[in-house]
């Protein structure tokens, strides 16, 4: 029996528009190695997501055939089953492949901030797999725990989707904090620069600080070998910070999605979510700003947050309120400009 998908008080449910024109059960959803080549949460985890409402309303559970050239291992690429397994049985028999990217343009929905309906999305079709959540186990008790994500993307200037962030931004920031937690015994820190962890070990010593960075895979993309390896690592970070008590983050898929892991995590963002076209960046967009009442630090959060999305009226007014899923604005001409200048 399945779960139903539970009601929330005074949340609006929009999007109920059904899969006219897929009416096979039984499909495999599949890519070209090609087709997906940006980040794993930031593009192939999210565009995902978008569909996973119109198929569970339909009682859909295709089998899934997502390849990658940046995650997945040659010759076959593939990601999904792989980076995560599916959640339910397939029976191996012929299934009708379908293409992923017209699921995606005909059915994909605008993502709310209902995050106990998107954790029912994500697992009634996928579960992270044992190799994973047993490096994860090791880490022990992340309960006093507060994680920090930060990229090297975070200090780029010419980063369009938000303001860039600098270590020392982040490290007051997170000091501040600190300062008004005193239940924090732990910092485990999610980045793929070295030298920041080894900024956060040198200036909280009374602090036990936990990374991946030094099992992480080098950087060269050109190396396909590491491609498994890379998909696993960002599948464990995001496992890792999902299981900490709270989490301070700059703009990422990555670390966004472990609130879509687990729906209590505390999580702030520190900087600004612009709006991508016409419509908020899930998970990001819908997390709340890190709370301070320190005027240095909201000095750095004002400027930090300068062009967020809610700061439009007409934005906020559709999507400030809470709701789980809606239809998907039309993309006009000039939009669609703009979405292939900004990659």
């Amino acid at each position: 029996m399945r779960t139903s998908i539970p009601e929330k008080n005074g949340v609006s449910v929009l999007g109920t528009s059904r899969l006219h024109g897929l009416t096979e059960k039984r499909m495999k959803i599949s890519t070209s190695p090609g087709e997906l080549r940006e980040g794993l949460f930031g593009q192939i985890f999210l565009y995902i997501m978008e569909i996973l409402p119109a198929l569970y309303e339909e009682h859909i559970f295709p089998d899934w055939d997502i390849r990658s050239l940046r995650y997945g291992a040659p010759p076959e690429y593939r990601v999904i089953p792989g980076v995560v397994e599916v959640n339910y049985h397939v029976d191996g028999s012929h299934y009708p492949r379908v293409r992923f990217d017209e699921v995606r343009r005909r059915y994909a929905r605008v993502l709310g901030d209902d995050w106990d309906y998107m954790n029912l999305l994500w697992t009634t079709y996928f579960r992270i797999p044992d190799r994973i959540v047993e490096m994860a186990d090791e880490f022990g008790d992340l309960g006093h725990t507060l994680g920090l994500h930060f990229c090297a993307t975070d200090e780029e200037p010419g980063a369009t989707g938000t303001n860039p962030v600098s270590h020392n931004d982040m490290l007051v920031l997170t000091s501040d904090f600190l300062d008004s937690h005193p239940e924090v015994e732990s910092i485990f820190v999610a980045t793929d620069e070295p030298s920041f962890a080894r900024e956060v070990e040198e200036s909280f010593l009374d602090k036990q600080v936990m990374h991946t960075v030094d099992t992480a895979p080098h950087r060269d993309e050109s190396d396909e070998s590491e491609n498994p390896k890379r998909a696993d690592q960002a599948m464990l970070d995001c496992l890792l910070l999902s299981r900490c008590r709270y989490v301070i983050k700059c703009q990422s898929a990555l670390s966004g999605f472990a609130k879509v892991l687990e729906p209590r995590l505390q999580a702030y963002r520190i900087s600004a979510n612009k709006m991508a076209v016409n419509v908020p960046y899930f998970p990001d967009a819908y997390l709340p700003k890190l709370p301070t009442d320190d005027p240095e630090c909201e000095g750095i959060l004002e400027r930090l947050f300068a062009g967020d999305w809610l700061e439009a009226r007409w934005s906020r007014k559709r999507y400030g309120r809470p709701f789980r899923t809606m239809e998907r604005p039309k993309v006009r001409p000039l939009g669609r400009i703009l979405q292939r200048l900004r990659g």
